[in-house]
């Protein structure tokens, strides 16, 4: 007799427009280490892209059960659930020249967590060295379902960066390191999920709808 189990998808925290990255601000955080292998599995095809599970592993100080992640063609940026401190949306800004308004969110694993790339694209756009708001960043360019979407990942740890532009990456891939560079309260990763290339959309709610799907 065979058994089907699903596992829904955990609850993400409620807008907190005040929480910002730093240690004592963390929701739903406790602290643990995963010290693993890499991960790797057989490729998958989509529609749009073939593909590979994810690969990247590393140390996490900080999780929380803000999301699960599944082996599939679009994951999260980490292997696990972490802290989120800063939701999409308008916020009071937390720093000198900071925004108002927040274009991704903001992910908090503890420094120098390895990065993961959420789908397979091309890299369009890098900055290895900290020269502006992003600090250390990478944009990476997919098409899923037939559409144009972009991810982005910044303030990276100087010199962590894996990607150079034009490169093709599959999910999994490591993009880079969580740091602390460009326009930022503390080490932690600014995730965006740009529709079209260009248009901000709530990357919970995106993945939400993706990932193990």
């Amino acid at each position: 007799m065979l058994i089907s189990v699903s596992v829904p998808a955990l609850a993400v925290n409620p807008a907190d427009p005040l929480a910002f990255a730093s240690d004592d601000m963390f929701r739903d955080g406790q602290r643990l280490s995963m010290d693993g292998d890499v991960i790797s599995a057989p490729a998958v095809s989509s529609e749009n892209y073939t593909t590979g599970y994810a690969q990247t592993s590393g140390s996490y100080a900080q999780t929380a059960s803000t999301f699960v992640n599944f082996s599939g063609p679009i994951q999260w940026p980490f292997l696990t659930g972490v802290p989120i401190s800063t939701d999409f949306g308008p916020r009071i800004a937390p720093c000198a020249g900071c925004s108002t308004f927040h274009k991704g969110i903001d992910m908090n694993p503890g420094d120098g967590s390895a990065i993961q790339a959420v789908a397979a694209g091309t890299v369009r756009e890098v900055s290895a060295s900290d020269n502006g708001g992003l600090g250390v960043y990478a944009v990476i360019d997919h098409m899923i379902d037939g559409e144009l979407v972009s991810s982005v990942y910044a303030h990276m740890r100087e010199g962590s960066l894996a990607l150079s532009v034009g490169q093709t990456v599959d999910v999994g891939d490591l993009v880079g390191n969580v740091g602390n560079t460009g326009q930022s309260t503390g080490p932690h990763l600014h995730f965006e999920i740009l529709l079209g290339g260009d248009t901000p959309t709530d990357p919970v709610a995106w993945l939400e709808e993706r990932v193990g799907q």
